[in-house]
């Protein structure tokens, strides 16, 4: 048959393949190793001789980071991806490489009822602009602008690197911990897997003077035992997304709604105190009604990236 490969390499520990056909949506991925562009070659073969060796059309590729001169720098794994190279090695002429937070916000509009939860809002407004805010190993963002035909247009950004804004002692604590340690703090130094960890860490040193290290895995696990420390590090990050979830929506005027998606919001999901994160997210003085009319959406959807790079074929 004649498909499109697609490739999201959003974990820097393996990816996923899959092949459709066009415009049809994923319904199955392996997962291959890529930690280095040699065994992300190999793999690439692997899948194709496993399938039977399929024509292929095209191809499409999901990756955190960025294009500079026609390749694909990717700093989580070391190696960037040579758009030409994937070309030759692939035999094709048509082929996207995509960042990863993009690709999260073009599959928005073709996921299901049940893959989309609203934590809060009102019903938001058809036709204006929306946004999704992609915490993983990073911190990612994108817009999402309707043109008057009802079409979507994703526009990239890097707003995960924005300045970290602080509004209580206890936040600011964090930050001054970050701040010695880095220098410039981001947002994604407290909404990410590794985010969780510093704070939960930076609690330790100024509460006990426990130099601990631990990963975010370990903290949730700690705060599904209810252990004070991990649970106010959960709490700590959850209103710093939603901090960033309701700055994004001001400065995008995003009343078609907000998108929350990612690995690090799997993963504390069902600890976050919806409640709580609606009263940060709508905290914004005069134009607290404006927030509340905005929808908020938890995505659970798998493979996201795939499906965001299978509308590209149609």
């Amino acid at each position: 048959m004649t498909a499109v490969l697609l490739s999201d390499l959003s974990n820097s520990a393996h990816m996923k393949l899959a092949l459709v056909t066009p415009g049809a949506r994923p319904t199955e991925a392996t997962l291959y190793p890529c930690k280095s562009i040699e065994e992300f070659n190999a793999s690439i073969i692997d899948f194709l001789e496993a399938n039977n060796q399929p024509e292929l059309m095209a191809a499409a590729v999901s990756a955190c980071g960025w294009e500079v001169d026609g390749g694909f720098s990717m700093p989580n794994h070391g190696y960037r991806i040579d758009r030409q190279h994937l070309r030759d090695l692939l035999n094709i002429q048509r082929l996207h490489v995509v960042n990863d937070c993009v690709c999260k916000a073009m599959a928005v509009d073709r996921l299901f009822t049940s893959e989309l939860v609203k934590v809060c809002g009102g019903e938001g407004e058809d036709g204006q602009a929306r946004a999704l805010v992609g915490a993983g190993r990073g911190l990612g963002l994108a817009g999402i602008i309707m043109d008057d035909l009802g079409h979507p247009t994703v526009l990239p950004c890097e707003g995960g690197h924005a300045d970290l804004a602080v509004t209580t002692p206890r936040e600011a604590q964090v930050f001054e911990h970050l701040e010695r340690k880095y220098g410039h703090v981001s947002r994604e130094r407290v909404v990410s897997m590794q985010g969780l960890a510093e704070i939960y860490e930076i609690l330790g040193q100024v509460d006990a003077g426990d130099n601990r290290r631990v990963n975010a895995s370990e903290v949730v696990a700690l705060a599904h035992t209810d252990d004070a420390r991990a649970l106010e590090a959960v709490s700590l990050s959850q209103g710093f997304l939603a901090a960033m979830a309701s700055d994004t929506a001001l400065m995008l005027g995003a009343r078609g709604g907000i998108y929350l998606a990612g690995e690090y919001v799997e993963l504390i999901s069902d600890l976050i105190d919806w409640s709580a994160f609606e009263a940060r997210f709508n905290d914004k003085g005069r134009l607290r009604g404006y927030m509340q009319d905005i929808p908020v959406f938890f995505v659970r959807a798998r493979d996201l990236e795939l499906i965001g790079l299978a509308t590209l074929f149609g």
